[in-house]
């Protein structure tokens, strides 16, 4: 299906309407039916969900900004730990146990302060 890219919505969805939806179709399945399919649509898609229409896989498109979560902090975000916890928040940071040896992890909890108090 070597075409034209298509300048608006209805041209998009005229051609995807060409692509047999029957047993839905991911965005790579969408890319191998029609390899000019716009690039801009394709990664706003979910990698392995499976559309039934091409309705459907627009309105994916459409709120792709609302799936995405967090904000990169960077390799040394500056989060205060202390206050995490103290919140009732994980803590999240520190020494892991699973990484470094003697490590703890203080998730707030009465039962990790117990621990942690000789008796």
């Amino acid at each position: 299906m070597q075409q034209e890219q298509p300048d608006n919505v209805a041209g998009l969805t005229a051609q995807l309407a060409q692509l047999d939806w029957g047993r839905g179709l991911t965005r790579n399945d969408i890319k191998a039916a029609w390899p000019d399919f716009p690039q801009a649509v394709y990664l706003r898609l979910p990698d392995s969900k499976r559309f039934g229409s091409p309705r459907e896989m627009l309105h994916a498109a459409r709120i792709a900004p609302s799936r995405a979560e967090g904000d990169f902090l960077g390799a040394q975000p500056g989060i205060p730990t202390d206050l995490s916890v103290e919140e009732g928040g994980p803590p999240g940071w520190g020494d892991s146990p699973l990484v470094t040896p003697g490590g703890t992890i203080d998730a707030g909890s009465a039962e990790d302060k117990a621990e942690l108090e000789p008796e």
